[in-house]
């Protein structure tokens, strides 16, 4: 197809997709002609797409949009390019994928970068060069219509990042520095017009036009730098090294320094903000993102050369400069002002300056140092100025009063916290006297204080958020806002989740942890926190506000107990007074809980104490009190609950208090539903303390199961309702670790809610089923062998159903861990329980489970014996089937349990079952490429277990080996007889190896010794007369390693990879289990004394004079056998 008319095909399908009258079918087919000429016809067909990205209004026919045409051909490109542009070693082996070629890469970096800057795109594929534009008449109208187009300009800026992350830095080296270049001249043609004294309209609407050109060209820069700025190698970072110490003044110059400059206007501006504002500040921010892109990637390198150092301090100062005008202008603005549409539209310009310094101090703190004091400065009197209203001294923010509130998500307040807590957290500046020394002239004691009195009005914000709000976005951020009194539980998850990136209360709790943990600010931080915790009047009154005991106290009363004094305005509830004191409490009880172990190391103070003397009684009177005395949310009732979970360790757990008991009690109680939760958090982290104290767990096991299961239903969550099942799970668990006990109605009670809460577990909730499976798991662990059967109508038809349906797969793991856990735990076989290993056949096609389901056979053969045999004979042919021969050397050490507790058990019939499978002809043949060392033979480990298996068949069933040997291998090498006993020899001393090592020997001593006349296999014992010498002397080892009684002969296991893999429970059953079954392994009970005696006896009969006393001459340790056997009786 030619080029022409391929182009003219591909924009017939373009207009046939982009069409809202095109019908479903005919835009598929479109589609899929366009992938078929991407695969066919890769180059012209990208060629074409480029020329369609240049179509103007004069160029296409038809009333289509040719707006939406170029959309839809870049898009297209993009998707192409990604796909065509370079090998990334991915799709089908050997599919070879058609590339684009190395002109047509050219042609289409260069016509993108053309598109750009200039308008243009070249169809003729002459393009090589780029020639800026400086004469404002020379641009036509085509140009025009691409340079406005944004969303083209926006998709070729995308499309041009994706090229870049794939070429750069070895290729299409002069992508930056071209669109660098072109920022420079658009700049200068709009600065040469804005200098001319008169401006007319046509100069007017060339600025336009060269701003249009300067901003296309920073939006490139900006998704360029974005996509290359992922990239982690050392190739990549020097090349982001270079760009920055090459370019970053020049955009620092004509970019960041002008667009700033423009924005002086819009102070003056009061009735509402035109387009040309809105462009400006977009540019503003789209080239301080450049900057910050720059400099966060190469900050060390730029400091480091001389060259750029006063670049980067002009640049920062220019920050600061910025910032220290422009945050007082926007926070200290009512929101009810007519240029709040500023305000809003400079939000995300000062967030990026904002994220610039945090992200600068966070990756290179070292190199920060010397800029630490101005933003440390302007950071903290901002931040200060945001909770108070007012301006900190000496700290140069406005004078200026605000009237606005604080919201838990206000980014501002966030970015200074971050800032603040990166640099008092950062451990390298101890090492540093320079930074120690910045830190502790403006860390001083009366400021750290302050700040940390700050931090805790900023804690609890979330819990009461402010709702008199005029602005949109602090709407949204109300609406988006979780309320506790509205929904309990959605309060408790969003809490749980909320982190310091997106919520004022998390990023106060990390800045107030790293100034607890920092050694230049703990000592004033830590005494201060202590004191607030004495204050023992204080939190009395706040708990019983709360419990309803104490109601209408003088406003000026209650704000003489507040421990953190009065709260600023933003954060004041007004006339509400009791709620400020409470929060307060909620406050200093949640830094006590932060605090953590920083706190029990601080003389004078202990949790135990404070517990039992304060905290505790507290929490007796709040639970003591009744819904209907509650006037207020339980916020401290919750918040101390939460407390005893942050210091469990340090909990008393037989205090006379009872702290379990009381959570135990508040679970059962009509407490909120984030009581409740917080309760079960509480629990928890308290069981591990109990191990000692069984009377105690049992004595809450009874009234905690049905309120966990009432919680449960109350709510809607399924973290919460999993954390209820878990905690369930980890009660039944703890009793049984410590020998509890309890009695059949409590376990009756747990057991009957599964099957609803298993039938009901859909959409989301479908992840409950795993805590069905694993409380079952503890119920089973904590009845025993005794009564383990009683649950089989319950659980075996809910793991029958993780295994039979695609949406359960995510518990298939748990459900087979669980069938294990009831075969190591039964006494007896049950048909009932046999029928879950017909689902062993689909299960064992996935690898992953291969382990677990050997271990699960091999339990079934030993403990199902004949009945289990004969019922599922053909199932584990199958499994078998799926797995022998398909997996890693490890995985072929399970695979050989249940092979071995088969011919172990039923030597005659496992040998059968094997060969009609195919099993042996696998073994087989893999020993023989082990013999003749073929490149991708198994390695000795898995050849030692094959060959034992062998032997245990060959022991029983001598025929067998006439029906796999001998095998012609893809070599054309003949593996016969003789070959499998000198490997029999080979590997005799490897198999060996293991505490399994004697049995293996024992059972190939034995067959090697079966092949002495009398022996069917007349082939065979001529061969083993030959090899007698080697024979014997592993006999002679054997004898003189195993004892007299066997005992050293252990049976085969295999230990777990993962301490979480590990089935610990029925062990001790499994391992009689393994006991029983040695009594009746032949291997085991035979005795090889024997076997070589009556051997030895019968060769005289068999040979005759002559070739007997010719064999007594030919083997020297035949007298050294003798020895052993006499020496080492059995």
């Amino acid at each position: 197809m030619a080029a022409t008319e391929l182009l003219v095909h591909i924009q017939a399908a373009l207009q046939c997709i982009t069409s809202p009258s095109s019908p479903p079918g005919m835009i598929q087919q479109a589609q899929a002609a366009l992938l078929q000429w991407e695969d066919t016809h890769t180059d012209d067909y990208v060629a074409g797409l480029m020329s369609l990205v240049g179509s103007t209004s004069d160029r296409v026919e038809g009333n289509a949009s040719v707006a939406t045409l170029r959309l839809a051909a870049v898009l297209t490109l993009k998707a192409a390019i990604v796909r065509r542009w370079k090998d990334k070693g991915r799709g089908k082996v050997g599919v070879q994928k058609s590339l684009l070629s190395d002109g047509v890469k050219t042609f289409i970096r260069q016509s993108m970068l053309n598109l750009i800057l200039t308008g243009k795109v070249d169809c003729q594929q002459q393009t090589n060069q780029t020639n800026f534009i400086t004469n404002p008449n020379e641009i036509t109208s085509q140009q025009l219509e691409l340079l406005q187009d944004r969303p083209l300009q926006t998709n070729a800026a995308s499309l041009l990042s994706k090229i870049a992350r794939m070429d750069l830095p070895l290729k299409f080296q002069e992508l930056i520095p071209t669109l660098v270049e072109g920022v420079k001249c658009s700049q200068g043609v709009v600065c040469q017009i804005q200098q001319q004294q008169q401006q007319t309209p046509q100069m007017q609407q060339q600025q336009r036009v060269f701003q249009t050109i300067r901003y296309n060209t920073m939006v490139a820069l900006e998704a360029i730098l974005s996509e290359i700025s992922t990239q982690r190698l050392l190739v990549d970072r020097k090349y982001r090294n270079s760009i920055a110490l090459q370019y970053l003044g020049s955009i620092v110059e004509s970019g960041l320094v002008p667009s700033l400059q423009d924005l002086e206007s819009l102070k003056g501006v009061s009735n509402g903000m035109g387009e040309e504002h809105i462009s400006a500040l977009k540019y503003a921010t789209l080239a301080s993102r450049v900057v910050s892109y720059m400099m966060v990637s190469s900050f060390g390198k730029l400091v480091e050369e001389t060259a750029t150092t006063s670049l980067v301090d002009q640049t920062l100062s220019l920050v600061h400069s910025f910032l220290s005008q422009w945050l007082p202008f926007v926070l200290g603005h009512d929101k009810n002002a007519t240029n709040c549409a500023l305000r809003k539209t400079m939000k995300e310009l000062l967030h990026v300056h904002c994220d610039l310094i945090v992200n600068l101090q966070c990756s290179h703190p070292i190199a920060f140092v010397r800029y630490l004091n101005p933003f440390l400065t302007l950071f903290h009197s901002s931040l200060m100025y945001i909770v108070s209203g007012r301006k900190e001294a000496n700290h140069g923010t406005a004078n200026a009063s605000t009237n606005m509130n604080i919201q838990s998500s206000d980014q501002y307040t966030i970015a200074f916290l971050s800032f603040l807590a990166n640099v008092v957290g950062t451990s390298k500046y101890s090492e540093s006297d320079a930074a120690k020394n910045e830190l502790t002239s403006f860390f001083t004691p009366s400021l750290i204080q302050s700040l940390s009195q700050t931090l805790l009005h900023l804690f609890s914000i979330h819990i009461y958020p402010n709702q008199n709000s005029n602005d949109e976005d602090d709407e949204d951020d109300n609406a988006e806002r979780v309320q506790w009194q509205d929904d309990p539980e959605g309060f408790y998850q969003y809490e749980m989740q909320r982190s310091s990136e997106d919520d004022v209360g998390c990023a106060s709790q990390n800045l107030f942890l790293a100034l607890v943990e920092s050694s230049f600010s703990s000592e004033i931080v830590m005494p201060w926190l202590m004191q607030l915790l004495s204050n023992v009047a204080s939190q009395r009154l706040a708990v019983e506000i709360e419990g309803g005991i104490s109601a209408g106290i003088d406003a000026r009363i209650l704000l003489s107990a507040m421990p953190l004094g009065a709260p600023p305005t933003k954060l004041s509830h007004g006339e509400n007074a009791a709620l400020d004191l409470m929060l307060q409490w909620d406050a200093i009880y949640t830094a006590a809980g932060l605090a953590g172990s920083m706190l029990e190391s601080c003389p004078g103070f202990h949790f135990r104490t404070w517990f039992d003397a304060s905290l505790g009684p507290c929490l007796v009177l709040l639970l003591q009190s009744k819904p209907q005395q509650q006037t207020q949310l339980p916020i401290l009732r919750r918040r101390i609950i939460w407390l005893l979970s942050c210091n469990a360790h340090q909990v008393t757990i037989s205090s006379p208090l009872n702290p379990l008991g009381m959570l135990a009690s508040a679970l059962s109680a009509e407490n909120d539903i984030t009581v409740r939760l917080t309760c079960v958090q509480a629990m928890d982290a308290l069981l591990p303390q109990c191990e000692g104290s069984p009377s105690l767990l049992h004595s809450i096991v009874e009234p905690t199961a049905p309120a966990l299961y009432r919680l449960t239903n109350e709510c809607t969550e399924v973290e919460s309702r999993s954390s209820c099942l878990d905690l369930l799970s980890n009660l039944v668990t703890y009793v049984g670790m410590t020998g509890g006990s309890l009695t059949n109605e409590t376990l009756n009670t747990i057991v009957t809610p599964l099957s609803s809460i298993w039938d009901n577990a859909t959409d989301q909730n479908l992840l409950l089923k795993r805590n069905v499976l694993t409380i079952l798991s503890c119920i089973v662990s904590f009845v025993g062998p005794e009564s383990c059967s009683v649950l089989y109508p319950l659980a075996l038809p809910l793991i029958d159903d993780s295994f039979a349906r695609n949406e359960n797969v995510f518990l298939v793991e748990e459900a087979l861990t669980l069938t294990l856990t009831f075969l190591r735990l039964s006494n007896v076989y049950d048909t009932m329980l046999g029928k879950l290993f017909i689902r062993a056949v689909e299960l064992s096609k996935d690898l992953e489970y291969m382990m677990i389901i050997s271990r699960i056979t091999e339990h079934y053969i030993i403990l199902g014996g004949a009945r289990f045999l004969n019922d599922h004979a053909t199932t584990i042919q199958m499994v078998l089937s799926n797995i022998v021969g398909e997996v890693r050397p490890r995985g072929t050490a399970y695979i050989f349990l249940p092979i071995e507790a088969l011919l172990c058990s039923f030597p005659v019939e496992g040998a059968s079952l094997l060969q009609q499978c195919g099993v042996l002809k696998i073994f087989m043949e893999a020993c023989a490429s082990n013999y003749f060392e073929d490149d991708k033979c198994e390695p000795d480990r898995v050849i030692v277990l094959y060959l034992t298996a062998l032997a245990r068949i060959l022991l029983v069933s001598p025929s067998t080996l006439q029906t796999l040997l001998p095998l012609k291998l893809p070599s054309g090498a003949d593996f016969g007889e003789e070959e499998l006993i000198s490997l029999y020899l080979l590997k005799f001393q490897v198999a060996g190896n293991g505490a399994h090592g004697l049995l293996f020997q024992k059972s190939w001593a034995l067959l090697l010794v079966s092949f002495y006349p009398p022996c069917q296999l007349t082939s065979c014992y001529n061969i083993v007369l030959g090899k007698s010498n080697a024979i014997f002397s592993k006999v002679i080892y054997l004898l003189q390693n195993m004892l007299p009684d066997g005992t050293n002969v252990l049976s085969y296991e295999v230990g777990y990879d993962e301490e979480e893999e590990t089935v610990d429970i029925g062990a001790d059953m499994h391992g009689a289990l393994l006991q029983e079954q040695r009594t009746k392994d032949m291997v085991f009970i035979t005795s090889l004394h024997e076997v070589i005696s009556t051997k030895m006896n019968g060769i005289p009969h068999e040979l005759g004079p002559q070739k007997y006393q010719d064999f007594l001459s030919t083997n020297d340790t035949l007298r050294q056998l003798d020895e052993a056997l006499t020496s080492n009786p059995k």
